[in-house]
């Protein structure tokens, strides 16, 4: 999806193979149905729930892509995105005593030791989540352990996502739809940025903020947005939910003005409306 945007962005035609059914499909469902829409406005053209069944070079200038839905498109190149496999072949590991499993990824511990005590792996050798963020707290981790320091021992329990297409899209906690499926007790709030000053000026009539709160206490429980500087903003709701905090501590703040911040205390205006309607 973001190769999709910047190509899209540079004005070359983009078409999106995905044999699932939407985009993203781990992304709240708000949040994947207006990136869906933004993307679509870039020019970007989806093929959903089909496969590729034939590629192959028509001439010496296009690769001719067969689709299993019957649709076919001729294409200057063919981007493969279907999953990461670690490129862990040729390091020898196997003579140190460490086979890697499917893909390539090494099996490590909570510590991030792999079979062999005195060789740790830490980012995308190991899997998910394979984000350069984890990756270097992970690293942290294996060699406070290896050095037997007395500084940070675990991994942080809820960690941000951030997907750089066009617009921006984060994420942190819990989704609407997994939580209510799980039996929670929730209330959720909107805030869009097209009713933000700041969100105007910068011309992001789209993006939006939703905040899902425990309806009990109202303390945060899931964080994600779509929008200008999405994978920023992200980190006040996480701050707010790695120290229990919640409708409070937004309505209580005072954000600067003109800013895309402001839109945290009215997505909780909004979740406290509908709380009092229950």
């Amino acid at each position: 999806s973001e190769y999709a945007c910047i190509f899209a962005a540079l004005g070359v035609e983009v078409h999106v193979v995905d044999g699932r059914d939407e985009l993203l499909p781990f992304l709240d469902w708000e949040v994947s149905k207006r990136l869906h829409e933004r993307m679509e406005a870039l020019g970007i053209r989806f093929h959903f729930e089909t496969m590729v069944n034939e590629c192959r070079t028509k001439d010496s200038d296009w690769v001719h892509v067969a689709l299993a839905s019957g649709a076919t498109i001729d294409a200057d190149a063919v981007l493969v995105a279907a999953g990461r496999t670690s490129n862990t072949e040729k390091l020898g590991l196997e003579a140190a005593g460490i086979t890697p499993g499917k893909r390539g990824l090494i099996e490590v511990d909570d510590n991030y030791r792999t079979a062999v005590p005195n060789i740790y792996a830490a980012g995308d050798v190991i899997g998910f989540p394979a984000l350069a963020s984890t990756s270097m707290e992970q690293a942290r981790l294996a060699m406070v352990h290896a050095f037997d320091l007395k500084y940070k021992t675990e991994m942080a329990p809820i960690l941000p996502f951030g997907i750089y297409t066009i617009p921006e899209v984060s994420m942190a906690g819990g989704a609407e739809e997994d939580l209510r499926a799980k039996g929670a007790d929730i209330v959720v709030g909107r805030a869009s940025y097209g009713e933000n000053p700041r969100g105007l000026i910068v011309g992001d009539y789209t993006g939006f903020l939703k905040l899902v709160f425990n309806a009990g206490d109202m303390r945060l429980i899931g964080v994600h947005i779509v929008g200008e500087l999405a994978t920023e903003l992200v980190h006040i709701g996480l701050m707010a939910m790695m120290t229990g905090q919640g409708a409070d501590l937004f309505i209580n703040s005072c954000f600067n003005y003109p800013t895309l911040s402001d839109v945290y205390k009215y997505a909780t205006y909004d979740a406290l409306g509908r709380r009092g309607k229950r």
